[in-house]
């Protein structure tokens, strides 16, 4: 293939995955023609390890985020297909060829996606229940069939279709760049802006596993209120951009809204913060859905009530209080003395 390939990483604090990340870059049986990685601030010996890889062309920066850092790396590469990596996933090794493969097919093709093996911090394999319902056959996916997708809660009959996983993607520069310098709030979303760009001129499913997805920690998206809050910033960039608004229709903008307040809501219920706009914001996700044509699932309906009736922090907050009781009355039984004396006022 003449196009020129480079593959991106930003790295931080994931010097115990790198070594496989790399070792998985640098033996595909069709190799990249430069692999960059942007060490983002690491504190956990990331330079130490880098030094085992002459080949890989590293840079060390202060800890600017990953959007920011994306952007650097981006600056440098010369590729005209850009493939992003996490510093914690891996490669199969057939990956970039399958992948090259699509693109040499299609010169017009805006990008690849393909499915992934779920693993956890050791490696071993993870099972989750969505990872079966995939389709089996490759096929072309676009922006307008993933209008009504994405949402937090699964709409009721949705019309929509996407599959893959967005952090695999790959894309011809031109695409991309259009969409350049991201917002430093995008942070770990920069895989969905990867996505978003190239569905707006097709892009190939490819149902086969081609790579890892490692789950550990916090990178952990649903319920992780940092990564939701990335999502939202993501979303807004893309509404607002020039080059991103015309492509969708007003239904999907509105749709896009809707799902930015959704996730507001959802926020707001799970932190306490900003409850009040947090519950206009719920309010307003079904109003839009049926403007448009969908019903709302029952959670939606829910949502303005967490917002203002945080059940589940109140748990919390009752577990904490009652392990603060115990531990207090320990304490005192501990201390020796039998009887407590109450003084009325």
């Amino acid at each position: 293939m003449s196009e020129r390939v480079s593959v991106l990483i930003c790295t931080y604090n994931h010097g115990r995955y790198l070594p496989q990340c790399l070792t998985s870059v640098l033996n595909q049986t069709c190799p990249p023609d430069e692999v960059i990685v942007v060490n983002d601030g690491s504190t956990d010996g990331t330079v130490e390890v880098m030094r085992n890889f002459p080949e890989v062309r590293c840079i060390h920066q202060e800890n600017t985020g990953k959007a920011v850092a994306f952007g650097r790396t981006f600056s440098l590469s010369t590729g005209s297909i850009i493939c992003h990596l996490d510093a914690d996933d891996y490669w199969e090794r057939q990956k970039l060829e399958r992948v090259l493969y699509c693109f040499e097919e299609n010169s017009k093709l805006g990008g690849v996606i393909h499915e992934v093996t779920h693993i956890d911090a050791s490696g071993q394999a993870i099972q989750f229940p969505w990872t079966i319902r995939h389709r089996t056959e490759p096929t072309m996916l676009t922006l307008d069939e993933s209008e009504d997708v994405g949402f937090l809660y699964p709409l009721p009959k949705a019309r929509g279709r996407f599959w893959g996983v967005p952090g695999t993607t790959c894309i011809r520069r031109r695409f991309l760049e259009d969409l350049l310098p991201l917002a430093p709030g995008i942070g770990g979303s920069v895989d969905g802006i990867f996505i978003a760009a190239a569905l707006r001129y097709g892009v190939a499913y490819l149902p086969d596993a081609l790579s890892a997805y490692r789950i550990h920690g916090s990178n952990t998206g649903f319920g992780n209120v940092a990564a939701t809050q990335q999502t939202i910033c993501m979303w807004e960039f893309l509404l607002a951009h020039p080059n991103f608004r015309p492509f969708l229709s007003n239904r999907h903008a509105d749709l896009l809204r809707a799902k930015i307040l959704e996730r507001k809501a959802y926020m707001a219920s799970r932190t306490g913060r900003r409850v009040f706009s947090g519950t206009w914001a719920g309010i307003r996700v079904p109003w839009i859905l049926a403007a448009n044509g969908y019903r709302c699932s029952w959670k939606h309906l829910a949502l303005p009530v967490a917002c203002l009736l945080p059940v589940k922090r109140t748990r919390q907050a009752i577990a904490k209080t009652t392990e603060l009781l115990r531990t207090r009355v320990a304490k005192f039984v501990a201390s020796g003395r039998s009887t407590v004396t109450w003084t009325r006022r």
